[in-house]
C-alpha cells in the first residue's frame, strides 16, 4: 500500500516538471526571437588630421557580418533631420575624411543596427562629439620668428600650398599667394603687421586648409626712438658715440642685431639713454667692442640701461683687460639707476666703476639681471671706492665666471645688497697674500644684505696663486642673510666665511655640465637644489 502511494506521487511530480520545462521552452523561444536588434553601444572616435575613425560595440547576439549598421552624421546632437553624411557598414567602424567633413568642425553621429527578416531596426545610439583635426603644415612659431611688425612663418614643404591668410585678432583677413621661391624655401615673411596683436595665420593649398598657427607680435617701443639699425657700421664705425651727444633725454637708441659698435673714445653720458639691440630677426645681439669705457658728466641723470647686448673688451687676450669698463665714473654725479638687463659681458677689468672723490659720483639703484658675464678682473661687477658709492645694488638670474672679484664697495653709504638665484664659478680668485673677498665692503656695514637661491662653485686659481679667499669683509654690525645657497667643496672659504651656505657634496665639475666651457647646467639629479638655486637658465 505504501509502494503504491509513492510511485503515485512521483508521477505527479513528473508531470509537473515536464510542464515547467515546456513553458520554459516556450519562453526562451519568445525572448531568442525578438521584435527589433539589440542597439549598438559605446560609440569612440579617434580624430586626425585628414579623417575621423568611428567605432562602436556590436550588438547583442549577433556575428560579425550577420548585422549591417546605418550610421548618420549631423552637426547637431539633437538632430538628425537633414544629416551631413550618411553611410552603412557590416563592420563595426567606418573611417570618415575630410572629402565629406569640413575639418576643425564639430559633428555626432548617431548608429544603429538595422533589421532582417522579421526583426526591426535597433534603437539609435548617438556619439559624443567628434572632428577633423586637419593637417598641420605650418610650423610653430618661435620667439626669434616674431618680431613687433613681422613674423617669418615656415612650413613642412609641399608643392601643393598657394596661400596665407593672416587675420588679426580683430581685423579683417590678408591674403598673400605662396611663390614657386616661397614654397622652394619653406619660409615666407610677412611684413607691416601692428605691435603687440595676436594674428592667426593659415595655409592652404587651393581652398583647403593645411594647418593654423597664432602667434602675438612683440610691443612697439614708446618714446623717443633712434633707430640706428638701417646704417651700416662698416661705412660709418662710429656711428654709435657720433650720435649719442645729439640725440635727448629718455631716447631710446636701436643697434642692429649681429652688428658690431666699437667705442675708440670715452662718451661721458650727461643724459638718460637706453641703448639696445632692436627686434630684428634671429639670436644674435649687437656687440659693443669697448677698448675704452663709457663715463658720467659732472651733473644728475634719472637713468642709463643697457638691454640685450654683446660688451665685451677688444683687447687681444685675457691677459690685456686693463682698463675697460662698461662704466668708469670718476666725476661728481648723481645717477638714478644703472640696469643691465639680459646682457653677455666678457673681457673686462671691471663693469661698473665709480671712483670719484670730493662730492663723489652716487648710483642711487645699480640693477643687473639675466646676464651672463665673465673674464673680469679685480674691479669686479660693482666696484666704488673714493668718495663715490651705490646704495643699492641687486643682482638676479645672472651667471658670473672667472672674475678676481665680485663685489668690491670700499666705502660707506651702501643701502641693501640683494644676490638671488645666480651662478659663480671661479669667483673669486685666489692668493697666496691679500687674499680676494667674494663681497668685499672693507669695514663698512651693509644696511640689507640678503644672498638667496644661488650656487658658488669652485675658486679662480688664475695665476696658480692659490685659493684661500674671504669670504664676506664688512663692519660688525652687517648681517648677510644667506637662504637656500649652496657652495661646492672646491669653494675654499675659511677666513670670513660667508654664513648660511649649504654644501654640495662635490666639485664643480660634478655639479656643472661643462664648467670649463661656461656650460652650468645642473647634471647631478640627485642635487636638492637642482630646481631652486642657481641662474634660472642652467636649471
Amino acid at each position: 500500500m505504501n509502494k503504491s502511494i509513492h510511485f503515485k506521487n512521483t508521477s505527479r511530480i513528473a508531470v509537473v516538471l515536464l510542464l515547467l520545462l515546456v513553458m520554459a521552452c516556450d519562453k526562451n523561444e519568445e525572448e531568442l526571437s525578438l521584435s527589433r536588434q539589440f542597439s549598438p553601444t559605446k560609440i569612440t572616435s579617434v580624430n586626425g588630421e585628414t579623417q575621423v575613425t568611428l567605432t562602436w560595440a556590436a550588438s547583442l547576439f549577433t556575428l560579425p557580418g550577420e548585422v549591417t549598421y546605418s550610421v548618420e552624421i549631423s552637426e547637431k546632437a539633437d538632430d538628425f533631420t537633414t544629416p551631413v553624411y550618411a553611410t552603412t557598414s557590416s563592420d563595426v567602424s567606418v573611417v570618415v575624411t575630410d572629402e565629406k567633413l569640413a575639418i576643425k568642425k564639430d559633428y555626432y553621429a548617431r548608429v544603429k543596427a538595422m533589421g532582417k527578416e522579421d526583426t526591426g531596426d535597433s534603437n539609435w545610439l548617438v556619439s559624443s562629439s567628434f572632428r577633423i583635426l586637419g593637417e598641420q603644415f605650418l610650423l610653430a612659431v618661435t620667439t626669434e620668428n616674431v618680431i613687433d611688425k613681422s613674423v617669418r612663418l615656415s612650413w613642412r614643404a609641399s608643392n601643393e600650398l598657394t596661400k596665407i591668410v593672416i587675420t588679426p585678432a580683430n581685423g579683417a583677413p590678408v591674403e598673400m599667394a605662396l611663390t614657386d621661391a616661397d614654397r622652394a624655401a619653406t619660409l615666407k615673411q610677412i611684413d607691416n603687421l601692428t605691435p603687440g596683436t595676436t594674428y592667426s595665420a593659415e595655409i592652404f593649398a587651393g581652398a583647403k586648409s593645411k594647418g593654423t598657427q597664432l602667434f602675438t607680435t612683440k610691443p612697439a617701443l614708446t618714446g623717443n626712438v633712434i633707430d640706428l639699425r638701417g646704417i651700416s657700421v662698416a661705412l660709418k664705425p662710429n656711428i654709435l658715440i657720433d650720435t649719442l651727444p645729439d640725440i635727448p633725454s629718455g631716447s631710446i637708441v636701436l643697434l642692429k642685431r649681429g652688428s658690431r659698435y666699437n667705442v675708440t673714445a670715452v662718451y661721458n653720458f650727461n643724459k638718460s639713454v637706453t641703448i639696445q639691440s632692436g627686434l630684428d630677426f634671429g639670436t644674435d645681439l649687437a656687440t659693443i667692442g669697448l677698448s675704452t669705457n663709457f663715463n658720467l658728466a659732472a651733473g644728475t641723470i634719472d637713468s642709463l640701461v643697457f638691454k640685450d647686448l654683446v660688451i665685451k673688451g677688444v683687447r687681444a687676450s685675457l691677459g690685456s683687460y686693463n682698463s675697460d669698463y662698461i662704466l668708469n665714473g670718476n666725476t661728481v654725479a648723481t645717477v638714478g639707476k644703472v640696469k643691465l638687463e639680459g646682457c653677455t659681458i666678457k673681457i673686462l677689468r671691471g663693469i661698473v666703476r665709480i671712483q670719484t672723490g670730493g662730492g663723489g659720483a652716487k648710483i642711487t639703484n645699480y640693477l643687473v639681471n639675466n646676464c651672463v658675464m665673465d673674464s673680469i678682473r679685480e674691479y669686479g661687477v660693482a666696484a666704488a671706492n673714493g668718495t663715490s658709492a651705490f646704495a643699492n645694488i641687486k643682482i638676479t638670474n645672472s651667471t658670473l665666471s672667472r672674475a678676481r672679484r665680485f663685489i668690491v664697495h670700499t666705502v660707506a653709504a651702501s643701502s641693501s645688497l640683494a644676490i638671488e638665484n645666480c651662478t659663480f664659478n671661479e669667483v673669486p680668485a685666489g692668493a697666496l697674500a691679500a687674499a680676494n673677498s667674494f663681497i668685499d665692503y672693507a669695514s663698512f656695514n651693509i644696511g640689507t644684505a640678503t644672498m638667496k637661491n644661488s650656487i658658488i662653485g669652485k675658486v679662480w686659481d688664475e695665476t696658480g696663486a692659490g685659493t684661500a679667499v674671504f669670504g664676506i669683509k664688512a663692519g660688525s654690525s652687517t648681517s648677510l642673510v644667506v637662504t637656500n645657497t649652496y657652495n661646492t667643496s672646491d669653494f675654499v672659504n675659511t677666513t670670513n666665511p660667508l654664513p648660511g651656505l649649504s654644501g654640495y657634496n662635490g666639485t664643480a665639475a660634478a655639479l656643472f655640465t661643462d664648467p670649463n666651457n661656461d656650460n652650468f647646467k645642473i647634471k647631478d639629479a640627485n642635487f636638492i637644489g637642482k630646481g631652486s638655486a642657481g641662474d634660472p637658465r642652467w636649471r
